[in-house]
């Protein structure tokens, strides 16, 4: 009876063995590198390698198996170059098979990581096409660009599960972030990611997101769709009058953005709408470099006021390439005219006084006409004195 009861404690003490998206059959030292995950579909597979010290200068080989009858059909080969393993950093890359008039039935990924001839590890997925049931969710919708990547996911009941989006360059992930735990209960919603990493301009990406359900058995669904990452911005506001201009920019990617504000002022006449118009003003400003949701507000001083009239205000912004990404317009009216900014704001001219030479600036433009300053001083204290004489 004591027997009994210590094997049932035993029973209870022993540690569960997790579940894994990868059947792996590990070769060499635990501090090796080693294929940690994987997963595959007739479209596409990502394979995780793993270790706890640095590794360089390995070799990932992967195949497409088709399995029928106890017989192995091997139906694509790719080998991958893993030039560096930093220590505790997973390191993925991703792949696409390209399988014409594929048929029905079980199918292997197998993955071989290997230093020169040396096997490391190897490990394998299983997968069924075409006689699979129903899954619990579904991607929708796919859309990367160069500012993050959103996904529509819809249930074919309530669910929890895991999100992994993916960013590619070429067969390596540069980016990835995860959310757990999220939850469908009934209609398709919509999930995004931001990129967390710096794009470069004109260079081709992959969007890619991985979801995993739990219950009642692990399940993963994936897709991928490609993208030109782009430097983006837009103005998001601006203000002028007829001394200058100002204009808001808002980053909208993770393309480091390194544009222009073009402002140009056209005088409104007979020719206003015409192209050929003449610029009465203009002026060309950096703009401060930006990223996702970073804004910067620039401004320009016009040479001279504008004289009174309606201008028409055009305010370009355009990218480190020089194409035009916004163009703004808008109107600026001046009551200011030219002949009051040439003899003071008032409108008066300062030699109509008389002078001649210049003597009523200096003794005040803005005072009693006919009178100095000196005089006025004079003045009060002769009316002070007689006010003291007649109290």
């Amino acid at each position: 009876m004591k027997a009994v009861f210590f094997l049932f404690i035993l029973l209870l003490i022993m540690p569960v063995q997790p579940a894994f998206a990868a059947e792996t059959l590990q070769a060499g030292d635990a501090g090796m590198p080693r294929i940690s995950e994987l997963y595959s579909d007739l479209e596409s597979f990502d394979v995780t390698v793993y270790s706890e010290v640095p590794n360089e200068d390995l070799t990932l080989e992967t195949s497409l198996v088709r399995t029928e009858s106890n017989t192995e059909e091997v139906l694509v080969k790719k080998v991958f170059s893993v030039e560096e393993v930093p220590a505790n950093t997973r390191v993925i890359k991703v792949g696409f098979w390209d399988v014409k008039g594929a048929e029905d039935g079980s199918y292997l990924l197998k993955a071989r990581l290997l230093r020169d001839k040396e096997l490391l590890s190897e490990a394998e997925y299983k997968f069924v096409y075409g006689r699979r049931s129903i899954p619990r969710v579904r991607v929708n919708d796919l859309v990367p660009n160069s500012e993050g990547i959103s996904v529509v996911i819809s249930p074919n009941e309530p669910v929890l599960f895991d999100i992994e989006y993916m960013l590619v360059d070429g067969s390596d992930v540069v980016y990835t972030t995860r959310s757990e735990k999220v939850a469908l209960t009934g209609s398709p919603e919509a999930f995004s990611a931001a990129w967390g990493t710096l794009l470069e301009n004109n260079r081709e990406y992959l969007g890619r997101v991985k979801i995993q359900v739990y219950s009642p058995r692990r399940e993963f669904i994936a897709a991928t769709e490609s993208f030109t990452a782009k430097d983006d911005a837009e103005i998001t506001d601006i203000y002028e009058d007829e001394t200058g201009a100002s204009a808001t920019v808002f980053g909208r990617s993770q393309v480091p953005f390194e544009g222009n504000l073009i402002f140009t002022v056209y005088e409104l006449g007979e020719n206003a709408a015409s192209e050929t118009a003449r610029p009465f003003d203009s002026a060309r400003e950096r703009v401060p470099v930006l990223l996702t949701d970073d804004d910067e507000t620039v401004e320009v001083a016009w040479k001279e006021r504008l004289p009174r009239g309606v201008y028409r205000l055009e305010i370009e912004l355009t990218g480190k390439d020089g194409d035009v990404i916004e163009r703004r317009e808008t109107i600026i009216e001046s009551d200011l005219s030219s002949y009051s900014y040439v003899n003071g704001a008032d409108g008066s001219d300062s030699d109509s006084a008389g002078t001649g030479d210049g003597a009523a600036e200096e003794d005040g433009a803005g005072g009693i006409p006919g009178f100095s300053a000196a005089a006025v001083l004079a003045v009060l204290g002769v009316s002070a004195v007689l006010f003291r004489k007649r109290s």
